[in-house]
């Protein structure tokens, strides 16, 4: 039996599952299903890594013998830029070697198949233990007028409800956040919205303007001549 707060929280956790058998995996995604966690099942390591491209997922169980690119591989391929998700291990058998990897690799937990709740819950306790440990670069940017940026999953919330933004917009308020401290030139958003393509005071403005009405207007500051600055709470 889940234990209620296990229960709350797996219903607010994006969890990417990849095993090749069919039955082990359709038993593991309808056991989250009926806690109503955001679950997405696949039977390859790169149909795994496209879903973690798009669904930007908490905890990632992965099994280690998966057809071309092994569970370790892919784990290995991913650690190499993202710290935050917690990667549970799945194998039919024991390996000394593995077990090594995994430790390198920062593995929440080496499952033994077959799975049980007695080993699986335990496992995911673990992962939101080390999710919460890392608050500090985990947890939300709050901006004025009550808008939160989550880091982790790009996507910007009013009162709890998500707003929807389009590729330059999120690419121009990723921008001023990881420079909230300064201000962002008219260069600096040039180069990184349109790359080597030269656009207008207009063009970028109209993008600043686009994420104001989808924001508030207290939300980018602008500075006369420079550029602009995102206004962040304390």
């Amino acid at each position: 039996m889940i234990k209620t707060d296990l229960k709350q929280m797996l219903s607010s956790l994006t969890i990417v599952y990849i095993e090749d058998d069919d039955n082990i995996r359709e038993n593991f995604c309808e056991f989250f299903e009926r806690f109503h966690a955001n679950i997405f099942c696949t039977s390859n390591a790169e149909d795994g890594l496209e879903l973690y491209k798009t669904k930007k997922p908490d905890i990632m169980v992965v099994d280690i013998n998966l057809p071309n690119m092994s569970g370790i591989e892919l784990v290995s391929q991913l650690r190499q830029e993202d710290k935050l998700t917690r990667f549970i291990i799945t194998t039919a058998y024991t390996n000394p070697e593995f077990t090594l990897q995994a430790i390198e690799l920062d593995i929440t937990r080496y499952i033994v198949k077959p799975i049980t709740s007695n080993t699986l819950l335990p496992a995911l306790e673990k992962s939101l233990q080390e999710l919460q440990k890392t608050t500090d670069i985990y947890t939300d940017i709050h901006l004025a007028e009550g808008f939160v940026f989550n880091l982790k999953k790009e996507q910007l919330f009013c009162n709890g409800v998500a707003i929807s933004l389009r590729k330059k917009e999120l690419l121009l308020l990723k921008l001023l956040l990881q420079n909230k401290d300064a201000v962002v030139s008219y260069e600096m958003i040039e180069r990184k919205l349109w790359d080597e393509l030269h656009m207008t005071d207009n063009a970028i403005r109209g993008q600043v303007r686009n994420l104001r009405r989808k924001t508030h207007q207290n939300i980018i500051k602008n500075i006369s001549g420079i550029g602009y600055k995102i206004n962040c709470k304390e």
